[in-house]
């Protein structure tokens, strides 16, 4: 006869307290059950059967079964006498008619099992395993056992799989205190697919056929947590993982997020180097490969000081070259070279780079040229309609398909998916969580953000509590089937904001209009202004699950970007622009004489979201004008002059109406600037409205030079090089310069071409 065999582990431990002893069951070997006929009994009494083997061998011989429960067990067992004779395991039989069931249930004060689990627990027997044996002994009663019944030998492989695999969630021993919080696991459900491209990505690349990999997908489908998966690659792999994130409000300063990383390269290369002739070597290849221009990339990553001596190189002047192109072939360089003298792979992993600024994308593109050792991963939002055409992260995203990046979409989780997630993070089985799955899967369509935060509210509400008969979480399923769910997770989240304390609603209100991070120092600054608290409301909103420490620094972010647009959106919209100029002002009073760039920059931009028009005392305006300025001429030091012409612009919007009068000074450095820098971007438009407003407006002709200039480089840029020299002469005429040892136009035009030449 065929054997038919259970199968437990050699040991199963508690892992609640596993230093002691007692908490240790030992299973002895392997259950052989031979029978003649594999369809001998009935499935209802052939898990019961199973169920009466497993309660012996957990008994230890203990006189556990007596009494009541002896004789009930007897008479079923004569009723089908060659039910213990075929238990398999691996069977899924069909499961019996589903005739209406008459009890929900085994009872807990029902005499036949109450006093045995009882028992069973007193001998140090886990909760789940007392609770598979009484699943397995109700089906005694056929189609009338009650609706948590093991129906197929399936799902009880299944559970005691789960058990053995993940014990910390599925063997353990739970009460209500420990239980107070549905924990969100790491596993990541139904991305199998996308887990094994990243890894052949990652393989693909170390030949050199992939840069790395672009990650797509819809707000909370979970494409930052496959950086996780990149991370886990990078280890396996002796190699070092670095992130960044980009915030929607851009309220840091200009590429800090490219910055953050490479100081995070530059910091573990100056603890990793292996001897001081490799960074003797290191040095000299530094020094060599970057020349005296490493002063320029050193305002964007200081860290590298620690592996090149910056104090001795001389500040070139960079006035005829474009700097912006300068940084990016330097930080390109600066990857390159440690790339060639570190061993190891460099992981980096971009996330939300749709809210990146423009000279952060161009440096990208710049970075990608770096193929040796290094795995790049860029994760970004499909579908957001905020996003448009013309945006640079689409004209980005275009310009990079000349590298091989490998496309991973990440969607929504089908059914089993939002079963196996919900299975987990409630830690109960997944034949019990179906019911409750299938609501949740048909109300967030599969996005496992919305799924989360549905299982948050639904626990709220106490639609999901623990019960203390089950030692687990449970759920009333007809309230939750008639309660009526929002459609999408930013209403849900807005209306479970709602319930929060007034306290804890402000303070995520604040947090939500600085951006997606918030550090220490504003904190306090804006706990003075507003004369609370925030640092404890920060901790509750924590404590919430609305908020996250950023590790190794001092900075709490959103759990997710759709957090904190659901804060900010709590906002009345006439308070919205009122909020930030306050908040800019605040900040501002704080940073004025300090040398905090962060600071600086978040206040500007405080103060730019609120706008001319929120500002009651005119007076203030030519001041935020002025800090508009500064912002702008910190960018153009860090080559980012698309930010830099964002500021002049909104500095230019902050000038009175009468300007050109009562702040003429002022007045022409922002249009000089804004001129300089659209030009430098080669938006020729801007550049040419700027320069032809200051030729008009100027007082004095020394006021008008550089707007010259900008006109002559806008023609050269059109490639008019006859015209350009045409205007530039022209002005010099004007001037009442005499232009006759110039030459002719023809001939001058003749010897420019010929240098270029």
């Amino acid at each position: 006869a065929p054997k038919r065999h259970a199968w437990l582990p050699q040991n199963i431990k508690d892992y609640g307290d596993g230093t002691d002893d007692r908490c240790r069951h030992n299973i002895h070997g392997v259950l052989y059950l031979p029978s003649t006929d594999s369809t001998a009994g009935c499935n209802s009494s052939r898990l019961f059967a199973l169920g009466v083997v497993f309660l012996e061998l957990f008994s230890y011989g203990t006189e556990i079964l007596s009494g009541d429960v002896l004789k009930s067990i007897q008479k079923s067992a004569a009723s089908s006498s060659m039910a213990m004779m075929c238990i398999n395991i691996d069977d899924s039989d069909v499961p019996p008619s589903g005739r209406p069931r008459k009890r929900s249930a085994v009872d807990k004060n029902d005499s036949n099992y109450a006093d045995q689990m009882h028992r069973l627990k007193s001998l140090g027997v886990h909760d789940p395993i007392c609770v598979l044996l009484r699943n397995l002994l109700d089906c005694v009663n056929g189609d009338f056992c009650g609706n948590e019944a093991y129906k197929t030998f399936a799902d009880v492989k299944l559970d005691l799989e789960m058990m053995i695999d993940v014990p910390l969630r599925f063997l353990r021993n739970c009460d209500a205190g420990q239980s107070c919080q549905i924990e969100r696991g790491d596993i990541l459900f139904g991305r199998e697919e996308c887990i094994k491209q990243l890894n052949d990505a990652y393989k693909r690349s170390c030949s050199g056929e992939f840069n790395g990999v672009l990650i797509r997908g819809e707000a909370g489908v979970g494409k930052s947590k496959l950086s996780t998966i990149i991370e886990q690659i990078a280890r396996d792999s002796n190699g070092c993982f670095f992130r960044g994130k980009f915030d929607q409000n851009h309220e840091i300063k200009p590429l800090s997020v490219i910055g953050h990383v490479f100081n995070n390269i530059c910091n573990m290369i100056a603890v990793d180097i292996f001897s001081f002739e490799d960074e003797i070597k290191l040095a000299k290849s530094l020094e060599s490969a970057l020349g005296s221009r490493a002063w320029v990339l050193a305002q964007i990553v200081p860290s590298l000081s620690k592996l090149m001596p910056l104090q001795q190189l001389s500040c070139v002047s960079l006035q005829s070259v474009d700097l912006a192109e300068s940084v990016r072939y330097l930080l390109s360089t600066l990857l390159s070279t440690i790339t060639k003298h570190f061993g190891k792979p460099i992981f980096i992993v971009f996330d939300d780079v749709q809210w990146a600024d423009a000279a952060s994308l161009q440096m990208f593109t710049s970075l990608l040229y770096t193929k040796k050792n290094v795995f790049f991963a860029f994760c970004c939002r499909d579908g957001d309609t905020s996003i448009q055409a013309e945006d640079p992260f689409q004209v980005w995203l275009q310009s990079i398909s000349v590298f091989s990046l490998q496309q991973i979409h990440v969607t929504n989780l089908d059914y089993e998916g939002v079963n196996n997630l919900i299975s987990h993070d409630l830690c109960v089985s997944p034949r019990l969580t179906r019911p409750l799955s299938k609501i949740i899967f048909n109300k967030s369509l599969g996005n496992p953000f919305f799924v989360w935060r549905l299982l948050e509210s639904l626990k709220k509400n106490e639609m999901i509590y623990f019960s203390r008969r089950e030692s687990r979480f449970a759920w009333d399923i007809d309230k939750i089937s008639d309660l009526e769910i929002s459609d999408d997770v930013l209403s849900l989240l807005i209306m479970e904001m709602k319930k929060l304390p007034s306290d804890i609603q402000m303070g995520l209100k604040v947090f939500s209009c600085i951006g997606a991070s918030v550090n220490e120092a504003v904190i306090e600054i804006l706990s003075s202004h507003l004369a609370i608290n925030l640092g404890s409301i920060l901790d509750d909103a924590t404590r919430k699950c609305y908020m996250d420490k950023v590790a190794g620094t001092k900075k709490y972010r959103f759990v997710h970007d759709r957090v904190q647009q659901a804060a900010y959106e709590m906002i009345p919209e006439e308070d919205r622009r009122l909020y930030h100029m306050n908040f800019g002002l605040s900040i501002c009073s704080h940073v004025l004489n300090g040398e905090n760039d962060d600071l600086f920059f978040t206040s500007v931009n405080q103060m730019n979201q609120g706008g001319p028009e929120i500002l009651a005392d005119p007076s203030q305006k030519p001041v935020i004008a002025r800090l508009n300025l500064n912002a702008g001429a910190k960018c153009i030091e860090l080559s980012d002059y698309a930010s830099a012409i964002r500021y002049f612009t909104n500095g230019v919007a902050f000038l009175g109406p009468n300007h050109w009068n009562d702040q003429y000074d002022l007045s022409i450095e922002l249009y000089d600037s804004a001129a300089d820098a659209a030009c430098n971007l080669s938006d020729l438009v801007l550049a040419e409205d700027f320069a032809k407003t200051i030729i008009h407006r100027a007082k004095w002709t020394e006021h008008k030079l550089n707007a010259f200039y900008v006109m002559s480089k806008t023609l050269r840029k059109k490639s008019l090089l006859r015209e350009s020299i045409h205007y530039v002469l022209s002005v010099l005429n004007e001037l009442g310069e005499d232009t006759t040892p110039i030459g002719e136009e023809t001939q001058l035009i003749d010897r420019i071409r010929s240098i270029m030449n």
